[in-house]
């Protein structure tokens, strides 16, 4: 059994230029576990929302659970994993706890199509949103100071900085912006698509009994302590 997904190309260690990272590894795993294949096509990922949401693949992964995508797709109960996003800042940063404390008017960058909670959503329409393809042209906006701010996932943002040879020295990591919960998106009117989300569960719950989950998030996220 064949499962086409839309694999996005910009966010690394999950999911790279290559589509390649800890979503293909998990979503490959635990479905290998149920008896699935994937294949990939590697697209931006706007475009892979588009994709999936028009039926042209069965899913999308790297989406997070939140209204506008509970709408627009199906999606299943066990997140992949959980990765935060924090807002930065040139040189200095401010002290916002969360958007709503975002002044109105203030440029704000982002990465196009990107989630970042609902709060986000209830406040983005306040600024001057400034929103980009890619990591590099964000980093490189903020580190110049043409952003008042940028929301980044720390994760990505921080192999960005170790493997891509990308300077940013005069960014500042503020506070935390949300804790988001990362899914597969599954298309809407694919019949298939509750058979697979819960057989996507059954692997999930299979990889971390085995202790493979823990693993593979073992070479993003290292245990304290760890010589890695």
């Amino acid at each position: 059994m064949l499962i086409h997904i839309a694999a996005e190309d910009n966010w690394p260690p999950f999911s790279d230029h290559k589509g390649q990272g800890l979503s293909e590894q998990l979503v490959k795993a635990a479905f290998a576990t149920q008896g699935y294949q994937i294949t990939t096509v590697v697209v931006p990922y706007a475009r892979a929302l588009y994709f999936t949401r028009q039926g042209k693949t069965d899913a999308c992964w790297n989406v997070t659970r939140q209204q506008n995508t509970e709408q627009e797709f199906t999606l299943h109960k066990t997140p992949l994993f959980s990765a935060d996003s924090s807002f930065y800042y040139y040189l200095r940063s401010k002290p916002y706890a969360s958007v709503a404390q975002i002044p109105d008017g203030a440029v704000v960058g982002v990465i196009l199509s990107y989630e970042y909670g609902d709060l986000f959503e209830q406040h983005k329409h306040r600024f001057k949103l400034v929103q980009v393809s890619t990591h590099a042209q964000l980093i490189g906006l903020l580190n110049s100071n043409k952003l008042d701010l940028a929301i980044f996932f720390d994760d990505v943002l921080r192999y960005y900085l170790q493997h891509e040879g990308i300077k940013a020295q005069n960014i500042q990591r503020g506070q935390l912006n949300y804790s988001s919960e990362i899914y597969l998106a599954f298309s809407k009117d694919n019949p298939q698509s509750i058979k697979r989300a819960k057989a996507l569960d059954a692997g999930i719950k299979q990889l971390k009994k085995s202790g493979v989950y823990q693993h593979l998030l073992s070479g993003i996220r290292p245990e304290p302590g760890s010589s890695d």
